[in-house]
């Protein structure tokens, strides 16, 4: 048991909290968004410009964004649009610098196909470009390359693309279609990092691929997968990459979630020499990358491909980023930090698209608590949570599971009202009390908590305004951000006894980590699963896989007639057989656990024989 009154918005207790994909991330970046933004907002019919490549001119110091032109819903793409920026600021646009040719190998003789996604790289007086191609129908696709003598061209494409996916051979099964390219020079040769997808890039499982050459347009090695969700080890569920940077002989790949809310940044690195290994990559940051800002432009968060990012010679990561707004028209803007110091003090909680909740990884039972918090919407201090975590499907698009809204204390703040409210295990709620309170907009609001171990009190702003019976409870704290809302967190002072929590994970974040196909799992609501819900598999292929940062883990599964046996592998590594066969149905239990180092480890399960059940994984904090 610990004791300590501590400001836990401060940046150094960042990893105090849980930074996911879909279930939220507290984020202390401190990237600024740059005056003028908008930098470009969509128009027929392109109305998804939601992917581009920031590129400084080496000879000039200019600054320029290459940006894709996409219809809503992507197909059939246009052509690449330059912008530049201007010696006294400002932008202008140059034009449509890269688009595809009916006769050309993108077209169908009759329509041009699209020409997107590209990257640039200066070498020698000659600007090399590498960009993503598909014809009108997307029935082929790849990666091509052209080059020119200036940034703003003409750019000359070459008469064959360096890959076309009708002449790949499935790679697990899975990886076809070869997309969101970024050419890097290096001593000795040519590397294009990747995206993997599957056939006409239809989604599902997302990889970070390499091919090597000694030229820049041709020549290059087959595509080898480098960070991937197939893999034993571990990989952030549900991300996608594009475009990565170099800075100082290493090469930084940020990838963004394709959840929901898609706020969630990780950033991989690797020494530029040895990227084409997989070995050579590790995760550089988690989380806490990147904040969405209530601004109209960006009511959607980021959204596309990550930000794309440059480090100038005076030390500032400038990053361009895609994003939508309200009426799903795209836009591109522009932030920048230093990149020496990423972080500040008070953190931002982002919700653009979904309920998005900032887990604390520590459990109290009595505490006194002060935070500071401004907020453009709903949202909801909560604590005594001992809710499950995961999400409500394990493909795009996916938010949280309607299991992690329950088993807890919320006090919702919304429209000037504020509600405290107690959610039990099945989902049913108690309103313990009511009131009203003075939000002015763009101000902070105080909230003070006193939890003994049978009465809370309630403040706001320094007044009191509740008293009562509320018996304390073993739980997690937590913040909750309703869609659209953005929270701003200046402080969030908590004292008293705590513990490192445990976190139980739903089967779909296995799934999810698995980027497992939709017919691999078959979905079963059944009392001896530990929440009532869970999966069995339907091929012998199946495959489950959770990722997660912790000391250890509690692997939960029923036991019945139907069931077989499973193999679980831990960090890729550490093999254990466990027999779920029993001649009666037990309701889940403990069926391995293991004690590790902290850190980022991967559980996966798979079966050996029979039908196996997939439940929940607990992490030891």
């Amino acid at each position: 048991m610990n004791r300590s009154t501590s400001d836990l918005a401060k940046s150094r207790h960042r990893d105090q909290w849980l930074h996911h994909p879909v279930v939220g991330d507290p984020s202390w970046d401190s990237f600024q968004r740059e005056p003028g933004n908008p930098l470009y907002v969509g128009k027929e019919p392109y109305l998804w410009p939601v992917n581009g490549f920031l590129f400084r001119d080496p000879p000039t110091g200019r600054w320029y964004a290459y940006i894709s032109l996409y219809p809503r819903g992507y197909w059939p793409p246009g052509g690449t649009l330059c912008l530049r920026e201007r010696a006294n600021g400002g932008w202008e646009e140059v034009g449509i610098v890269l688009q595809g040719d009916a006769r050309s190998f993108d077209g169908d003789g009759k329509r041009p196909g699209g020409t997107v996604d590209v990257s640039i790289v200066y070498e020698s007086g000659r600007y090399h470009m590498v960009y993503g191609w598909a014809d009108p129908a997307n029935e082929r696709g790849g990666i091509a390359y052209a080059w020119a003598e200036r940034p703003e061209g003409p750019f000359h494409r070459a008469p064959a693309p360096i890959h076309e996916d009708t002449t790949q051979k499935p790679l697990l099964g899975r990886y076809v279609r070869v997309y969101a390219s970024t050419l890097i020079r290096r001593r000795n040769d040519w590397l294009i990092l990747h995206m993997m997808s599957t056939p006409h890039n239809a989604g599902g499982t997302w990889a970070l691929a390499c091919m090597t050459s000694r030229y820049p347009d041709r020549g290059y090695t087959p595509p080898q997968l480098l960070l991937y969700p197939q893999s034993d080890v571990f990989h952030p569920p549900l991300v996608e990459f594009f475009p990565a940077f170099v800075h100082r002989g290493t090469v930084y790949a940020p990838a963004t979630s394709v959840a929901l809310n898609r706020t969630f940044q990780v950033l991989f690195r690797a020494p530029v020499e040895k990227a084409h290994l997989p070995e050579a990559w590790q995760i550089a940051q988690y989380g806490s990358l990147w904040h969405a800002e209530a601004h109209p432009w960006e009511a959607q968060g980021i959204w596309g491909q990550t930000f794309a990012g440059q480090v100038a010679p005076e030390g500032i990561l400038r990053v361009l980023f895609p994003s939508k707004t309200d009426r799903d028209i795209g836009t591109i803007s522009l932030a920048r930090r230093k990149w020496n110091q990423p972080f500040r003090d008070g953190f931002v909680l982002s919700a653009p698209r979904g309920t998005a909740i900032a887990v604390l990884r520590r459990q109290y039972r009595t505490f006194h608590l002060s935070a500071s918090v401004r907020s453009n919407g709903a949202w909801a201090l909560c604590w005594q949570c001992a809710n499950p975590l995961g999400s409500n499907h394990h493909l795009a698009d996916s938010s949280l599971h309607p299991l992690t809204g329950r088993s807890r204390i919320e006090w919702r703040i919304k429209d000037g009202e504020w509600q405290l409210v107690r959610i039990g295990s099945a989902g049913d709620s108690a309103k313990v009390a009511r009131g009203t309170v003075r939000l002015v907009p763009n101000q902070e609001v105080n909230l003070q908590v006193q939890q003994g171990p049978s009465d809370a009190e309630l403040s706001i702003n320094n007044q009191r305004v509740w008293t009562g019976n509320l018996p304390a409870e073993p739980g997690r704290l937590e913040l909750l951000a309703e869609p659209g809302t953005v929270l701003e967190v200046t402080r969030f002072e908590v004292g008293g006894d705590f513990q490192p929590s445990t976190e139980c994970w739903l089967a779909t974040e296995a799934l999810a980590g698995a980027a497992s196909a939709p017919e691999e799992w078959k979905p079963i609501q059944h009392e001896h699963f530990r929440f009532g819900t869970g999966f069995v598999n339907a091929t012998p292929e199946a495959r489950a896989k959770w990722n997660f940062w912790g000391r250890g883990f509690r692997l939960y599964a029923p036991r019945a007639p139907q069931y077989g046996k499973c193999e679980i592998l831990v960090d890729g590594r550490d093999r254990l057989s466990v027999d779920l066969y029993s001649r009666t149905e037990e309701p889940s239990s403990v069926v391995a656990e293991q004690r590790l180092a902290g850190g980022f480890h991967s559980v996966v399960v798979r079966p050996l024989q029979g039908t196996i059940p997939c439940d929940c994984l607990e992490v030891l904090g």
